[in-house]
């Protein structure tokens, strides 16, 4: 099989089965030359995670191994040395080799991945056989079994030790029901219903039900059926359910909406639908699942994702380590290589045999509501986003209020990362309400007191001082959306208000115009336009450069218009419509009408009127 390139951008004709094995091969190759003979693993880089460069390497390996079992369990044709694949494996779980990955600890990374040496136990049972010997199995076996022992994160990581030793009972080695009975009862105390999980109690809602969750609740449902029939429907159920949502999170063109933490692993955020095609979920066509795993997969082919080796980088489109998360090590990407999962289906599957279908048609305006999102389809200006009502992790993430407390998020247009907390042009202003006490240092929404989010708005309420209450509306209109912020505030604030940010990678080619706050970037045909509608105050119109890296989607600087006003110590209403795409800008095609009382404000649409109440209890 002929290797392909991966080391640069291009426009990869991903439609069959052999594509996707050759780009799968080809980043494996690409990693695997890098190995040496002094760890059973593949060091990639120098960032060294806080569980170390020992683990991380492991960590880049078996990452690699959620393609490699797939591959070998589905006959595929391919160059790779499978024995050593298999001799790796056995060095790492071998406590006499000095290449051993070592025992495990509470809270371990090592507990993340292992995890496929149960999903290969279950898949390639004969492999394992093959290559290892009997002692060399038992000393596996006994590594994983330490799995039983520590102590794990209350949240996706309950399913490790459910997926090792489903492997166990598979490949015939004693297993622990206990243990996968303990475990799935912490996983069903996160459920919150119509398909969707929390990411822990009181936890995040994103991309982790996906790639996590469902991807494992699926995989365990294909493999136990027969030995677990009753629990294996009801998580078939649960992920038919969670899909008909999930499927608006991508664009026509591939592209998902980025939003929430560990964003760096990539077309992972079709493994869902790998593992929906794998189980035979039918909730949704295979013709339709086909094609959002295609599209997506290139989409990313077109992706600066690579370096000069061939490897995955840290970043999304492009390398960007400001991305990162803190337990982010080199080859932390190659958890993409779930989605490999395909590779298992032969020929004759209905999913290779299928037409690639486009999206259903569907509603302009989708809720989802257990993320609180309102997901706009946007037909007019060609742009799909989700607005947000806002998250707040309970572990500090790196930039989480940036990849999580936005306004709004797109496919096409992404969202810009915080370089610091000081200064407008670091401070990631798009799609967010700023504040500052004129001192240079800003402030936006983090924790909400209360969120809503209903079929055509959401609704939060945020402080981000003790003395600033602020109500929020966010109301997806035909085209663009609607924002109204009620402020009530004991102490004089700068607001900087700013829509989608847009890429400039030729500063002499945008046209800004301050009098509609539109920002316009001929060469890619993209916009950005917010436009003041606030009743009783005029705010002032400009735009804001971020620096080179700040966006995730484009390398180059970005421009976000802002609009900006000081707020004196009282109560303020602050309005605006907010419009972006591709294409020709179009004025809205609907202003709403404000309409302010004592206690109430009204807003009229086209198609809506809108009545808040803006008393301050």
């Amino acid at each position: 099989m002929k290797q392909m390139n991966v080391t640069a951008r291009q426009n990869m004709n991903i439609q069959t089965k052999q594509d996707v094995m050759k780009w799968f091969e080809a980043l494996f190759s690409a990693a695997w030359v890098q190995r040496d003979t002094t760890s059973a693993g593949i060091a990639l880089g120098n960032i060294i995670p806080l569980y170390g460069a020992k683990t991380a390497a492991m960590e880049t390996f078996c990452r690699l191994l959620w393609g490699i079992f797939p591959v070998i369990a589905g006959n595929n044709q391919h160059t790779i040395n499978i024995a050593d694949v298999f001799r790796l494996i056995a060095e790492g779980t071998d406590p006499e080799n000095e290449n051993y990955w070592g025992d495990l600890t509470d809270f371990d990374q090592r507990c993340v991945e292992m995890t496929v040496l149960g999903g290969g136990l279950a898949l390639a049972n004969s492999e394992f056989n093959k290559y290892l010997s009997d002692d060399e199995t038992e000393k596996m076996v006994v590594w994983l079994n330490q799995l039983r022992a520590v102590e794990l994160p209350r949240n996706n990581w309950s399913f490790f030790p459910i997926i090792v030793e489903m492997g166990l009972c598979l490949s015939g080695h004693p297993y622990s029901q206990q243990v996968i009975d303990m475990h799935f009862a912490r996983l069903d105390s996160y459920y919150l219903g119509e398909g969707w999980y929390s990411d822990g109690h009181n936890r995040p809602r994103d991309y982790y039900n996906a790639m996590a969750l469902h991807y494992y609740g699926l995989f365990y449902s294909k493999l136990m059926a027969e030995r677990d029939p009753e629990r294996c429907k009801i998580l078939r159920e649960r992920a038919s359910a969670f899909a008909t949502d999930f499927l608006h999170m991508f664009a026509e063109d591939g592209a998902a909406i980025p939003f929430g933490r560990s964003l760096t692993y990539r077309f992972v955020q079709v493994a869902f639908w790998s593992a929906a095609a794998f189980a035979g979920i039918d909730t949704v066509q295979m013709g339709v699942i086909k094609g959002l795993v295609l599209r997506n997969l290139r989409w990313w082919a077109q992706q600066e994702m690579t370096d000069h080796r061939g490897t995955l980088t840290v970043g999304y489109s492009y390398p960007n380590p400001t991305l990162a998360e803190d337990y982010n090590a080199p080859g932390s990407p190659y958890w993409c290589c779930k989605t490999f999962l395909i590779l298992i289906l032969d020929e004759t599957h209905p999913f290779w045999k299928a037409q690639e279908e486009t999206l259903p048609d569907s509603r302009r305006i989708v809720p989802l509501v257990h993320s609180g999102q309102l997901v706009h389809h946007d037909r007019i200006n060609h742009h799909h986003y989700a607005l947000n009502a806002g998250q707040l992790p309970a572990k500090n993430y790196n930039n989480a209020e940036s990849k999580y407390c936005k306004f709004a998020y797109s496919s096409l247009l992404g969202f810009n990362l915080e370089r610091s907390r000081f200064g407008i042009e670091l401070n990631a202003c798009d799609s967010t309400l700023l504040l500052s006490e004129q001192d240079g240092y800003y402030r936006g929404r983090r924790a909400s007191t209360e969120s809503i989010t209903t079929d055509d708005h959401i609704f939060t309420r945020w402080s981000p001082w003790p003395d600033v209450d602020i109500r929020t509306w966010l109301i997806p209109l035909e085209s663009g959306h609607f924002r109204l912020h009620i402020i009530s505030t004991g102490r004089p604030l700068e607001s900087v208000e700013g829509g989608f940010p847009v890429p400039l990678p030729d500063f002499s080619q945008p046209v800004f115009d301050d009098q509609k706050c539109l920002l316009i970037n001929h060469q890619n045909h993209l916009f950005s336009n917010i436009m003041d509608l606030s009743p009783s105050c005029k705010r002032e119109s400009t735009m804001v450069i971020s620096p080179p890296g700040s966006n995730i989607i484009f390398p180059c600087s970005s421009g976000v218009p802002i609009l900006k006003y000081d707020i004196e110590p009282g109560i303020h209403i602050l309005a605006s419509l907010v419009n972006a795409g591709k294409g020709e800008f179009q004025e809205c095609r609907e202003s709403p009408e404000i309409q302010v009382g004592e206690n109430q404000v009204v807003i009229k649409t086209n198609r809506t009127v809108y009545e808040f109440n803006i008393s301050c209890k």
